[in-house]
């Protein structure tokens, strides 16, 4: 039987996040591949589900979609206060071409990623273009830092569109993906502030760049309610007014707007909500819901152009309940209301 490899020591662990904080403080960032391309890995990480340290394999087009997602949002055109709206410059010259024809999509499909992706021609041509262009250029210069490699990721081949994740690299990514994302969006964020000083000012552009997509959803209030039935999902009284569409895994935890991550609650249930993942009868709820009317939220997410998958959101919920049990956290039931994490939600996600 092969045995698992050992998980890195905290040593390890510390060198890991001290490269990641190199390559953002000191590598050279002509355009902003690189960021996306960090954030990519991070996804796969937490999304292959492996809480494991062993090497992974995969291919420039298993990161390729989560290149695009990144992107997709920062296609909308910024607006100054004082009358000018462009797409921000991601690069130092020209639009970065990937940037250039995710920005035609953009406009073709009228903002709508799901109506791309149900175009399988044209999505299929995205992702063979960004996956091409990402083993030309980013993937082999990410691990640079002034002018010496640190192949703390992944071997350093130069070229090719497939990488061996190295020991630790995939538990790091997703023992520490707060942590990365935070110093990565941060970063990225100054780079798009000095690129496009003379319109941004002092806007919230964290909000633009990485903020929520709830707002640009159409429909999906009227849907969840039927669903629901017109109770909120948490205190299963009646919604008096609209409700709120509430991201069940919290933004700040992990930015998940694909469908099955909403749910309609009173405003006062998610305003107390906030930040802390929802207690096992919560929990509970969420997957019986995805599973009893599976078909029908499919269906509704695709006519209202709203990107789910619910393999992937199920894997990121467990990632999310693994690292709460790790802390010992607490999880919300109801108003001030919050109970300390056990095992119990282990049972509800058959992990």
């Amino acid at each position: 039987m092969e045995i698992a490899m050992s998980i890195p020591s905290a040593e390890e662990q510390l060198k890991f996040i001290t490269n990641i904080q190199r390559i953002l403080d000191e590598g050279s960032f002509v355009a902003t591949y690189k960021f996306a391309l960090l954030m990519s890995l991070a996804d796969y990480a937490i999304k292959s589900g492996n809480d494991s340290a062993d090497h992974c394999q995969l291919t420039t087009h298993d990161i390729a979609e989560s290149f695009v997602e990144y992107y997709w949002r920062q296609a909308i055109p910024y607006a100054h206060h004082k009358g000018t709206v462009r797409v921000l410059k991601q690069g130092t010259g020209l639009q970065p071409v990937v940037i250039s024809r995710i920005i035609e999509l953009h406009q073709q499909f009228q903002g709508s990623l799901a109506a791309v992706r149900k175009n399988h021609r044209v999505w299929r041509t995205l992702l063979s273009k960004v996956a091409s262009t990402i083993g030309q250029m980013p993937l082999w210069k990410l691990q640079m830092v002034g002018r010496t490699f640190i192949p703390f990721l992944y071997d350093q081949h130069g070229s090719g569109n497939l990488i061996n994740l190295k020991h630790g690299v995939v538990f790091c990514f997703r023992r520490f993906y707060d942590l990365i994302r935070n110093l990565v969006q941060s970063t990225w964020i100054r780079h798009v502030r000095m690129l496009n000083v003379e319109i941004i000012g002092e806007s919230d552009l964290a909000e633009f760049l990485f903020g929520s997509e709830r707002s640009v959803l159409p429909g999906l209030r009227a849907m969840l309610r039927d669903i629901q039935a017109n109770e909120c999902f948490y205190c299963n009284t009646q919604l008096r007014e609209g409700g709120d569409i509430d991201h069940f895994v919290p933004w700040s935890r992990y930015p998940l707007d694909l469908g099955h991550n909403f749910v309609l609650a009173h405003a006062t249930c998610n305003r107390s909500k906030r930040a802390f993942l929802a207690a096992p009868c919560h929990l509970e709820n969420w997957c019986k819901r995805n599973q009893l009317h599976g078909n029908i939220l499919r269906q509704e997410f695709d006519t209202l152009r709203i990107n789910h998958n619910l393999e992937a959101t199920e894997k990121i919920v467990v990632w999310l309940y693994s690292q709460a049990e790790v802390s010992g956290a607490s999880l919300w039931l109801r108003k001030d209301d919050v109970t300390p994490i056990d095992l119990s939600w282990r049972n509800i996600l058959v992990v």
